[in-house]
């Protein structure tokens, strides 16, 4: 069939379909005077390939903002001052293109405040977005906040606990900047304990995991749950303040 006299029946088809993606993609492939001399099934397949990339770009742009990042735009190739930092972004980068369901380590990035540690958490959950994993990005404090609203037995809070149980990449920024009560440790525990082995949390925190154990209110549960989450990588992002350098660098523009 010629690919320019395709009738309307057969558009309408594509459409009902749910192939309109494809179909505007092969049409205007069709009409586009540069493909005059290509034939039907090289249009066909560039129009494939043109449709399932839009589709690719849309399920990352979903992905995103389905985990709701703090910085929805952060990437690795942004960072700056790599080396006065003290960024080893060769590992960054190794981390970042981990396959994330065969290979389901934790990690813990660890730096004083305003070192830009969750700048490196968004870029490295957002690789994983444009990798086809999904993602949740949560403030502990939001998240215990969000469980804390219901209770156990609520639905709500059993499919919010089943998501976070499943996503593929759970990101935990400022974890134990505050206080947690033994309701909110059990939360978490139920959280992690069914994601260890499974899927990696990764955690950015001012603070190592003796600090975690003595924080935690149950310190017979705090044990399994601080060894659960310090069990895989510890990355340091050093100590250069971030805050100071961009605010600094605000006020010479």
């Amino acid at each position: 069939m010629d690919a320019l006299h395709i009738d309307d029946t057969t558009k309408a088809q594509l459409r009902q379909l749910r192939l309109s993606t494809f179909a505007d993609v092969y049409f205007e492939l069709a009409a586009d005077e540069t493909m005059a001399d290509a034939l039907p099934e090289d249009i066909l397949l560039k129009a494939v390939a043109e449709a399932a990339e839009q589709r690719r770009q849309r399920n990352i742009a979903k992905a995103i903002t389905y985990a709701k990042f703090r910085y929805p735009d952060a990437t690795l190739a942004e960072l700056i001052n790599v080396e006065e930092r003290g960024i080893n972004l060769r590992q960054l980068k190794r981390l970042a293109a981990t396959n994330w369901r065969e290979t389901p380590t934790n990690v813990h990035l660890l730096a004083p405040t305003g070192t830009g540690k969750t700048y490196i958490a968004c870029a490295i959950g957002i690789a994983a977005c444009h990798a086809g994993y999904s993602v949740a990005y949560f403030r502990l404090d939001q998240l215990v906040d969000a469980l804390a609203v219901f209770l156990p037995a609520d639905k709500r809070y059993i499919d919010l606990v089943r998501l976070l149980q499943n996503v593929d990449v759970l990101i935990l920024d400022d974890f134990l900047t505050i206080g947690i009560n033994q309701r909110w440790q059990e939360d978490l525990t139920k959280i992690i304990f069914d994601r260890d082995g499974q899927s990696p949390t990764i955690v950015t925190s001012q603070t190592s995991a003796a600090y975690w154990l003595e924080s935690l209110p149950d310190r017979v549960g705090a044990d399994s749950l601080v060894s659960r989450l310090n069990s895989g990588q510890r990355i340091s992002t050093g100590d250069y303040d971030m805050r100071q350098h961009l605010s600094y660098a605000n006020t010479t523009e």
